[in-house]
């Protein structure tokens, strides 16, 4: 069990415009059922999002005592609207947070411990990452491994070596097409430490040691960034665009490569359903890969915790468990959920992206769990600013171990 340094507050959240809250949920205390609500930004998606609705439109069916209602915000706007709410003591009664936010949830003291809830259920390694402290603060909506996707009516043969990658990835660099792409602005934050960290990890770097201590600029971390930056740099890739942007892309076969998350096949599909795709493990020198994770807490606001309690044990029940992984496509659910023969039909790159959970690790450096948004946020900046310049890599993440062991020492 690893045991998460907490301590930072998020009170600065509290300062920020306050949006409108959904008032802890939407019930009352008079005769009938309970009324509790649900937040996912994943409810707002075009493919997932309706399936979301209509798993708990089957916890409403399943009991007569509690009814649950979706509440969809938006990704880009998710974490600062429910921190907003949740400062003022309101907020959904259950939310599914990114992992990078339920740290700062939990550190807040603003989620209720799930240990009751968990009690007897058979629970991943993956959960095992939101255990704080001694406490359960959440479980897993999804988990997504990190492999390269391709298209296989382009790519004939995935590359397992990076030098292959960059040769593939000109190969198939034409006009109107770019043979690889991830994000590369600061709009897109989060969107590039995923990116950088899986470059990072395939190098056999780390952003932090297993004591919490920064090594941003260690020889493997650094080699890591300087792959990144040679992909950069080869003319491969649609600078600037993001990632819906290059998502989209894909789908219609204007890029070839892209390594992501087991959940993006879904989000393509969407968009092209008919789009060939196939996945491969990342052509680094290790096996190491990224990890993201979207994870389910209880505000510790709610007026109605028995009835956020029962949906969260209904949800980690064996029948929602396999709806949920039914629909994530490559993602994997808080419980071990075998694959349907359906699903293996449907997508037999699945199987790739299971795989990889056992190289896979979370993009939050460990024991810096709290502080990784201001260092994520130093080393993004310092690895664009050297791209963009063509400043010295090596240079700008001294910079930013620098600010990272300020950071860590607060």
């Amino acid at each position: 069990m690893r045991h998460h340094r907490l301590g930072v507050s998020i009170c600065a959240v509290t300062a920020l415009a306050l949006l409108a809250g959904c008032g802890g949920s939407a019930g009352s205390d008079s005769d009938g059922p309970e009324t509790i609500t649900f937040a996912a930004s994943m409810l707002g998606e075009p493919t997932r999002g309706p399936q979301l609705t209509a798993l708990l439109e089957k916890f409403n069916a399943s009991q007569d005592d509690y009814v649950i209602e979706p509440v969809s915000i938006p990704f880009a706007s998710f974490g600062t609207t429910i921190f907003t709410q949740l400062g003022q003591g309101k907020g959904p009664d259950v939310i599914a947070f990114d992992q990078m936010n339920i740290y700062e949830a939990a550190d807040a003291k603003l989620i209720r411990p799930l240990d009751d809830v968990v009690k007897g259920i058979d629970l991943t390694a993956a959960s095992e990452s939101l255990k704080m402290d001694d406490h359960q603060w959440g479980v897993p909506l999804d988990v997504s491994n990190y492999a390269l996707i391709y298209n296989p009516d382009l790519v004939k043969q995935p590359p397992t070596t990076f030098e292959e990658f960059k040769k593939v990835a000109r190969e198939q660099t034409t006009a109107g097409r770019f043979g690889f792409a991830f994000r590369t602005t600061q709009a897109e934050e989060a969107g590039v430490w995923y990116d950088l960290s899986n470059f990072v990890y395939g190098a056999g770097g780390a952003w932090s040691d297993d004591a919490g201590n920064p090594t941003i600029n260690s020889p493997q971390t650094v080699a890591g960034v300087k792959a990144f930056a040679e992909v950069y740099q080869a003319g491969v890739i649609p600078k600037g665009s993001t990632a819906a942007d290059y998502r989209r892309m894909f789908a219609t076969g204007k890029v070839a490569m892209m390594i992501d998350n087991g959940g993006i096949p879904t989000v393509l599909r969407g968009t092209n359903p008919d789009i060939p795709i196939a996945a491969a493990p990342a052509p680094f020198p290790t096996r190491s890969i990224g990890q993201v994770m979207a994870a389910i807490g209880i505000n510790a606001n709610t007026k109605h915790p028995e009835a956020a309690e029962a949906f969260v044990r209904w949800f980690l029940g064996k029948e929602a468990q396999t709806t949920v992984q039914g629909f994530l496509g490559g993602s994997l659910v808080a419980t071990g959920v075998e694959r349907t023969t359906e699903e293996l039909a449907k997508s037999p790159f699945v199987t790739v992206f299971d795989a990889q959970s056992d190289h896979a690790r979370s993009f939050i450096p460990t024991g810096l769990e709290v502080e990784t948004p201001r260092i994520r946020s130093a080393v993004v900046q310092a690895v664009l600013n050297a791209l963009q310049s063509g400043g010295d890599i090596q240079q700008a993440l001294d910079g930013a171990q620098d600010k990272a062991k300020q950071i860590a020492g607060e």
